[in-house]
Parts: C-alpha cells; structure tokens; sequence
C-alpha cells in the first residue's frame, strides 16, 4: 500500500510539471497580464503583448545531407530526447549506409515526422555535427527565437499536439506524417526573447524541483521493496517468530 501510494504521488508529480510547462509556454509566468483572443478556435487566449506568428517566419529547414555516412548516428528518445544512437541501442539494426542523412549541428530543433502524435521535437545538445534518419527533419532559428528549447516545450503541450495530428497526413497513429510545410503554416504564441529567457528559467528550476521530489519517491520506493523482500526472506527461513509456541 505504501509503494502503491508513492507511485501515485510520482504520477501526481509528472502531471504536474506537465500543467507548470503547459502554463508556462502558452500563457507566460505573470498571472496578471492583460489577455486576448486568437481567432483560432484550437487555441486559446494568450497574453496580450505576444505576437502570433507562422513558424516558417521563424525557422528555417535545415537540408544538409551526409556524404560518407561517417558522422555520429543520433536518434530520438522521447524519454531522454535527441540522443547518440550508440549510447542506448548497441545491438540495434541500422541502415548498411547513412549516406544521405540528414545533418545535425548543435541547438538544431529535430523532429520526428512520424511522431506528431506524440509532439517528438527535441534541441539538440550534442557537442558535434551528427546525423539522423531521412525520416526525422532538422530546423534552425532564424531568429526570433534565441533558444530552441522554447519551442520544444511548446511543441509539447496537449494543445499544440492535437494540432499537429490534425494537419498530419495519414489513417492511423504510427503511420501519419507531418510534413515541413504542413508545420510552417502553423502560427504559434511568441512573447519577446526576454521573456522567453524567464520563461524558460521558470521552467528549468521548477524542473529540479519536481524532478528531486520524484527521486525521493523512487528512492523510498526502493527501501520498502527490500525491506518487503527481506521481511518476507525472513519469515519463511524462521528467522522472525510469528506465532506462539
């Protein structure tokens, strides 16, 4: 029961940080800026000093591909992000030739074309120039947005997700697509790069918050189910007495 209840906690905590981005990302960190309406009915008020604007006026399709193949293969993780390919699925079956991938630099913004049902974008962190699958797609900022990460959040919010699904070609989830100019007629909430700054700032600290508080969870959870293993060792060799003589 007491495992049952800190799982529930975590999940409590996940959902939590989720509303925090969501909030966060679509309506900014002061609760009292004035307002106003969009004129789109998939979104939803937003402050009223933040410009609407379509993302092909703030990225740009990088199309950059491999010609040896001898890059580092990266990949997508929805759990951990943009990752080294090697570092998670050594065994995994890969492409005889990479030539042709496309190409990645640090603070790119890659997406998963087939995933835009899940909202799998993620800034690259990676400190080299790497490659991904011709089915991913790679996007740098021209711009109006000074750090990526903004719009990765963004892209991950309930709101925008079931945006992306509705502009997806496709039948089932799985085998939808979303393609680059699909994307690009998009217009997104954009405050000013300052804010964007906090906003981001907001987000990362409360992060750690949250992601200490789930550690803790985990940690206790743990200690009860050895203690639960050792109790159970304990009484079935006769090492704890549970009844009377």
């Amino acid at each position: 029961k007491a495992i049952k209840q800190k799982e529930q906690l975590i999940e409590l905590l996940k959902e939590r940080r989720q509303i925090l981005i969501n909030d966060a990302v679509t309506k900014g960190i002061d609760k009292t800026v004035a307002m106003k309406d969009t004129d789109f009915k998939w979104l939803d008020k937003i402050p009223k000093h933040w410009e609407l604007k379509a993302l092909k006026y703030i990225l740009k399709e990088r199309i950059e591909l491999s010609e040896t193949g001898n890059e580092t293969l990266f990949m997508m993780s929805q759990l951990h992000g943009l990752v080294v390919r090697s570092d998670y699925h050594t065994k995994a079956v890969v492409a005889q030739s990479s030539i042709g991938n496309k190409r990645v630099y640090k603070n790119d913004l890659v997406f998963n074309k087939l995933k835009a049902h899940l909202g799998v974008f993620s800034k690259s962190n990676i400190n080299e120039v790497g490659i991904v699958s011709p089915d991913y797609a790679v996007y740098y900022s021209i711009g109006n947005v000074s750090d990526l990460r903004y719009l990765e959040y963004l892209f991950t919010t309930p709101t925008y997700i079931s945006h992306f699904i509705s502009k997806a070609t496709g039948i089932v989830e799985g085998l939808i697509r979303l393609y680059t100019d699909d994307l690009f007629s998009l217009k997104v909430s954009l405050p000013p790069k300052v804010e964007q700054e906090a906003i981001l700032e907001y987000i990362e600290i409360n992060n750690l918050k949250i992601n200490k508080a789930i550690n803790l969870q985990q940690q206790q959870i743990t200690k009860l189910k050895e203690y639960k293993t050792t109790l159970i060792d304990s009484v079935v060799t006769g090492k704890v007495r549970v009844c009377d003589e």
